[in-house]
């Protein structure tokens, strides 16, 4: 570690986050949880959220200038592409680099996946420029995945080496190794998330239609887009075979979880869904349960099917509802997958892990 004359860790090795961005999201949490353990400064230079951009720049620049120790390496994290502008000019006079993790890019989220712009709108030319012009402002941008990282360089003309991958990871603090649950007749079978049409839940709920008789038990955690159309997918079934929660706690989740045989990753056909991991498939095998998800290009660059988890084609009701009945009548697979699974997303992909691998990017570019 370098260290300055004070003896506190050198800024010239630290992360200054940067802008109206939630510390407590899974992303930003992991790089900063796992920089620090690393030995490494973080100092922010946040705001409210909620602010609009007319409040958000003067605060954010009054931040800035009452700072008196600040990271070598300006960081916008994630989905904070409005911050990007300030942050540059910021970065050019301070001669800092500038780094920006987008996590997504508006214009697959709004135009490819929720459909709420539509395409040839002003809207939808909005949030492309936005994605554009904030990605080619930064001196590097991260991507979750290589997909993603092909994503932004052909879809906003980014140079493919301007864009580094960092995988999402996991918090090894709120998602850690819990004992199998005891098992029996019943199999119990956990979904998670905002319902966004990349998440496909309305694929679960078929598949759990097809499953009717079987002794296998859904819970659907939190709510969002498709939630009132799954719903009434689900009014048919028996009672008790799919259960609905509003989203819960970290702490209450993570325990939910470990309560489950069986965590399903996302099941959606949009392009959206090809490129990311999301990060429940990470954190349910960091606390090692089976998970079944849908085959993709980004997942199969970090997980083998059938070692590490199970996938079924995007959309598929049936193949969902086959992966489920057969993890469910082989437990030692299932139990076998899971802490595969388990071992290798605990080894590769903690806090400390991903920080390890964002440190190395830096350096390569000489940024610290």
């Amino acid at each position: 570690m370098i260290f300055d004359r004070s003896g506190r860790p050198s800024a010239a090795r630290g992360l200054l986050f940067f802008g109206g961005y939630d510390p407590s999201y899974p992303r930003n949490a992991i790089i900063r949880k796992g920089w620090e353990k690393c030995g490494l400064p973080v100092t922010e230079c946040r705001v409210d959220t909620r602010l609009k951009v007319h409040l958000r720049y003067p605060a954010l620049l009054w931040k800035f200038v009452r700072m008196r120790d600040s990271g070598r390496v300006l960081f916008v994290p994630d989905f904070r592409h409005k911050d990007v502008p300030l942050a540059w000019a910021i970065a050019r006079c301070t001669r800092r680099p500038l780094v920006f993790d987008p996590l997504v890019s508006r214009y697959e989220t709004r135009v490819l996946d929720r459909e709420d712009v539509r395409p040839g709108s002003a809207q939808e030319r909005h949030n492309r420029n936005l994605d554009r012009s904030s990605m080619r402002l930064a001196d590097l941008v991260l991507a979750d995945t290589e997909a993603h990282a092909r994503f932004y360089s052909s879809e906003f003309s980014i140079p493919a080496p301007k864009i580094a991958v960092l995988p999402v990871g996991f918090d090894e603090d709120q998602f850690s190794e819990a004992p199998f649950p005891a098992g029996g007749v019943s199999c119990n079978v956990l979904f998670y998330g905002t319902y966004l049409p990349l998440h496909g839940v309305e694929t679960i709920v078929t598949a759990a239609a097809m499953l009717r008789d079987a002794p296998v038990a859904f819970t659907l955690v939190g709510r969002g887009q498709t939630y009132a159309e799954v719903r009434a997918k689900a009014r048919d079934l028996p009672p008790g075979k799919v259960s609905f929660r509003d989203a819960v706690p970290s702490a209450e989740l993570s325990r939910l979880v470990a309560d489950a045989d069986i965590v399903l990753g996302i099941f959606g056909t949009t392009p959206k869904a090809r490129l990311v991991i999301p990060n429940k498939v990470f954190q349910a095998l960091a606390v090692g349960r089976a998970v079944i998800t849908a085959e993709t290009t980004a997942i199969a660059e970090l997980f083998k099917s059938g070692v590490h988890l199970e996938t079924v084609p995007s959309g598929d009701a049936r193949a969902l509802a086959g992966a489920i009945s057969s993890l469910m009548r082989d437990r030692p697979a299932m139990r076998r997958i899971a802490a595969a699974g388990g071992s290798y997303v605990r080894t590769e992909f903690n806090s400390r892990r991903i920080a390890e691998r964002l440190r190395a990017i830096l350096e390569g570019e000489r940024f610290l």
